[in-house]
């Protein structure tokens, strides 16, 4: 296995390249289209509102709900492969392919995450910032949203993890990651078993790494060393003024 590991380097090392890219640049998307339909999921139609508005609001939540349902109840590698080569077949890199799949996969749990750390606060905040002045919009920017995001901070690091396993399914559409990358030495050298053992104990490190990585974070985080919320995204005390809050 060592011989192999050292013969076949440079292959595995640009596996890992590209699935770090992946996992990071997808995890990172997924987040902000995330957050965008855990805004379109938790919409609530008001009395007040006009019938277009309410018209609007019933269509964005019915876009997510499905959106979240499609995506959640369907296997990465049937979305790669009905994406790679069904929809944008020879118009797109497999690497950009995989990072689109890989984005809009995890955009639909960490939408049900954000909504979560959303609903799992007090009310009293939106409550709060209303009285303070602020419309719902600039509640939820200023107020809930970075507070849910920091709850939600060790279920969102999490998913990058996931997604460093997860996006050996691309390789279904020739991305060149590490699991691919196993294959491909294993083809060249006929040594099936050694080759997919590599990648286990490669994927084995990346995750271990990761996941200390993100216990570390979270320590912090409980002990306020890291995501010291700004000015905007503190609690409000009813008490307080807009313009004292700086919004």
């Amino acid at each position: 296995m060592l011989d192999l590991f050292i013969d076949y380097l440079p292959l595995f090392i640009e596996g890992i390249k590209v699935t770090l890219f992946l996992a990071i640049f997808g995890t990172f998307f997924g987040v902000i289209i995330g957050a965008l339909i855990a805004f379109m999921r938790i919409q609530t139609i008001h009395f007040t509102d006009s019938r277009f508005v309410r018209i609007m609001k019933h269509i964005m939540r019915s876009v997510a709900i499905i959106y979240i349902d499609i995506i959640r109840g369907t296997p990465m590698i049937v979305q790669a492969s009905l994406f790679y080569y069904g929809l944008v077949s020879g118009f797109m890199p497999p690497l950009i392919a995989g990072l689109v799949i890989i984005s809009f996969n995890t955009a639909a749990y960490i939408a049900e995450i954000i909504r979560s750390g959303i609903n799992g606060l007090d009310k009293g905040q939106m409550e709060a910032a209303k009285s303070l002045g602020l419309t719902e919009k600039q509640a939820m920017i200023h107020v809930v949203l970075p507070q849910a995001m920091k709850n939600s901070l060790p279920s969102l690091l999490n998913e990058l993890i996931v997604n460093v396993k997860d996006s050996a399914v691309l390789s279904v559409i020739q991305v060149t990651e590490l699991f691919y990358s196993s294959k491909s030495a294993a083809s060249s050298s006929y040594q099936v078993l050694e080759s997919y053992m590599i990648a286990a104990v490669i994927y084995l490190i990346l995750t271990l790494v990761l996941s200390r990585g993100v216990n570390y974070l979270v320590h912090r985080q409980s002990n306020g060393g890291l995501g010291r919320m700004s000015r905007k995204s503190q609690t409000l005390p009813v008490s307080q003024t807009v313009e004292e809050a700086g919004l």
